[in-house]
């Protein structure tokens, strides 16, 4: 398999902010639009990950989010965050990749942007594909499962902060967060060269520039869920700690149509051993679209 042909993007936002994206494949094929989870930059989508979908015929668009990455926030006192901005940056990717709808690959929060867009601006959506993600933003629904135990207490006692002027310690520091978002086992090798990209491409990893000066609310969604007419597929790990599978069933249930395929003893993650399902329902959601 040789890579496909990437082109690089730079996508200028109303504050400042500039995103960096590459789009990789034929500008003639439809579009896949992959969206991570926060503070994740476009190298936690890996290239023989993007590959593989691209050998399908399709053209994969990866982005980093704001602070991640290349991506620049913009000037102090115009830096904007939240859902609806996340939203909005990510169809700005896809003007900017020359799109006018795609496949969203949604993992995480990138679920809750992929689900949002599809509800507020169905013409720019051609189908869903979900990855370990919920029907609702931070606090769960009462039929909702919330974080396992050891989540939440990795929450409440967070790791000491490494040296941030130490690339290394840096890759470090991320490898042993993630090891706990893990699901039955944690493939080191791989969170490993997602790091040591991100870090070589963003040594100061932002951490000088500051956060956002608006964080704008983030709206309910879970209610509106039955308004999605695209074709969909939910993909969750058995074994995910931050989502428990049961939310990923009740977002299979809740958008009408949608196929959900479990991934035994997946984690909050994507490693190498998960890429042929995700990659699998990206080609049939793409074949149903």
């Amino acid at each position: 398999m040789s890579r496909a042909e990437v082109r690089s993007l730079r996508v200028a936002r109303p504050d400042g902010a500039v995103i960096a994206a590459e789009a990789i494949g034929s500008a003639e094929h439809p579009f896949v639009l992959l969206v991570a989870g926060g503070e994740s930059s476009m190298d936690w989508w890996r290239p023989e990950f993007c590959d593989l979908i691209a050998d399908r015929g399709l053209c994969v668009v990866r982005y980093d989010q704001r602070g991640m990455g290349e991506t620049t926030l913009g000037p102090p006192g115009t830096r904007l965050d939240g859902l609806s901005v996340s939203v909005d940056d990510a169809i700005a990717v896809l003007d900017a990749a020359g799109a006018s709808d795609a496949n969203w690959v949604g993992f995480s929060a990138g679920g809750w942007v992929a689900q949002l867009a599809a509800l507020d601006h169905p013409e720019r959506v051609r189908a869903l594909t979900l990855v370990s993600t919920s029907p609702t933003m931070f606090e769960a629904d009462p039929d909702l499962p919330g974080a396992v135990a050891r989540m939440q207490e990795v929450w409440a006692n967070p790791m000491p902060q490494p040296d941030w002027s130490d690339p290394n310690a840096v890759i470090e520091y991320h490898v042993d967060v993630d090891r706990d978002y893990a699901g039955d086992e944690f493939d080191e090798v791989h969170d490993r060269a997602i790091w040591t990209d991100t870090v070589r491409r963003s040594p100061g990893m932002h951490r000088d520039e500051g956060g956002p000066d608006v964080m704008e609310d983030a709206p309910r969604w879970r209610e509106r869920l039955g308004e999605i007419r695209v074709p969909t597929t939910v993909v969750h790990g058995t074994a995910d700690p931050v989502f428990p599978i049961g939310n990923g069933e009740a977002l299979a249930r809740d958008i009408p149509g949608a196929r959900f395929v479990p991934l035994p003893g997946g984690g909050h993650e994507l490693p190498p051993a998960a890429w042929g399902a995700v990659v699998e329902a990206v080609a049939a959601t793409r074949a149903s679209a």
